[in-house]
């Protein structure tokens, strides 16, 4: 019985100092605003990659439900707009012959959402994902976790391909996991209002 009063006096305490946790209740999207209008703008590189940022924001927009995307001629609550900085993909590891064994993926934008009367609820610049991926077949662990849950190609397939081939599915692969990634931060900081 001692120790059952010394253990609820133990949290007691603790809970009367705090635990330093808060949660998040209000973010920068306020409870009137239902639906969102999504647009990207490519300001360099590849406009394919704002295409496939689009598609992917409005996904996760649909998946989570609180915020319905919205297309060009519906009515928008609000606009999110994210603008392309970087895209870069950069080789980082070689082997003894200068041949790339793995490709790094960087995507950066800066993001707004503002009410369609043009005042803006949300801005955040420099938000940034980063994937690696290898680049030949005995740097590709087919048998791993996250190879099984994500890969599109099958594990036969890459023995078909030559290190040309495989490098550039495999980089191909590095930035649509990107583009997953980014447009998960930017939804988590929009509506986290970070």
């Amino acid at each position: 019985m001692r120790v059952v009063r010394t253990l609820v006096f133990a949290v007691m305490a603790f809970a009367a100092c705090g635990c330093g946790y808060t949660f998040v209740t209000a973010g920068a999207v306020p409870s009137d605003v239902k639906t969102v209008r999504v647009k990207a703008e490519a300001t360099s590189g590849d406009p394919l990659l704002a295409d496939a940022l689009v598609r992917e924001l409005r996904q996760i927009l649909r998946w989570r439900g609180r915020l319905r995307p919205v297309g060009e001629d519906e009515h928008a609550d609000a606009v999110l707009v994210v603008r392309v900085t970087a895209d870069r993909t950069r080789p980082v590891a070689f082997d003894q012959f200068d041949d790339v064994l793995d490709y790094q993926v960087t995507l950066a934008v800066d993001a707004q959402l503002s009410r369609s009367s043009g005042a803006a609820l949300w801005k955040q610049e420099k938000i940034s994902a980063t994937r690696g991926q290898a680049a030949v077949p005995g740097a590709v662990v087919t048998s791993s976790s996250a190879f099984q849950g994500e890969e599109t190609v099958d594990a036969r397939a890459f023995e078909n391909f030559d290190d040309v081939q495989l490098g550039e599915e495999r980089r191909a692969a590095g930035r649509d996991k990107a583009v997953r990634d980014l447009a998960e931060t930017i939804y988590s900081r929009m509506t986290e209002g970070f």
